[in-house]
């Protein structure tokens, strides 16, 4: 196991449908010096009012397992404990429900199957203000911004500023407007960048620009 630090005091709460599972990280985590066990879920209903009332530090959640969860449920856990950091335990494959919680505030991501040591190590380090990604959420990501890039390589700069107010909803007189130009000049750049992302219209455009991956 890790060095631990006696003086540290972090308020951990833990939510895992799971009972199982559920007494195995509130063993793990109470064990830890410097950790301390504020509370304990089985489901989401609920938690985010009770958590309000005593806002612990950090929350361990499995969402992958409970029913109940979606990124409007995080967004609203970051919105009323804005200053309460959340470990996602998950194995989950996916590329987007991953993103989508990262988006939406998630501060650290470990997947299953991960150690105690991984998990405790997490909770300091999110607490330090650090954040936490197991290696294949982090090669997803770094997958992602490679393929992101690659995609548009091959673009111009003004190629790229008209597919990014295309991606906006600007229709091309109010890009030309935006940028200075003739519509005639946008209506060229755009069946140019078509051509060179190798899609039929500017909405295949737009979706491998803002999703080069899928």
């Amino acid at each position: 196991m890790a060095n631990y630090s006696p003086d540290i005091s972090i308020r951990v709460a833990v939510i895992e449908e799971n009972a199982v599972e559920r007494e195995y990280l509130l063993a793990l985590v109470s064990r830890a010096p410097g950790v301390k066990v504020l509370a304990a879920y089985g489901s989401l209903t609920g938690t985010v009012a009770e958590l309000e009332q005593e806002p612990p530090d950090l929350v361990i959640a499995d969402l992958r397992v409970l029913d109940d969860f979606t990124v409007s449920w995080l967004r609203n856990f970051r919105t009323v404990l804005p200053h309460t950091a959340m470990l996602v335990l998950s194995d989950e494959k996916e590329r987007e429900p991953v993103f989508q919680a990262l988006e939406a505030g998630v501060s650290g991501w470990l997947q299953k199957p991960c150690t105690g040591d991984q998990i405790v190590r997490a909770i300091l380090v999110l607490h330090d203000g650090g954040a936490v990604l197991s290696s294949p959420v982090a090669r997803q990501i770094l997958k992602y911004f490679h393929a992101r890039g690659t995609s548009v390589d091959c673009l111009s700069h003004r190629e790229r500023e008209v597919l990014n107010l295309l991606g906006r909803g600007l229709q091309a007189a109010d890009i030309a407007a935006r940028l200075g130009l003739t519509p005639s000049t946008i209506r060229t750049h755009v069946r140019n960048l078509l051509q060179k992302l190798k899609v039929t219209s500017r909405t295949e455009a737009v979706a491998k620009y803002l999703n080069p991956v899928s």
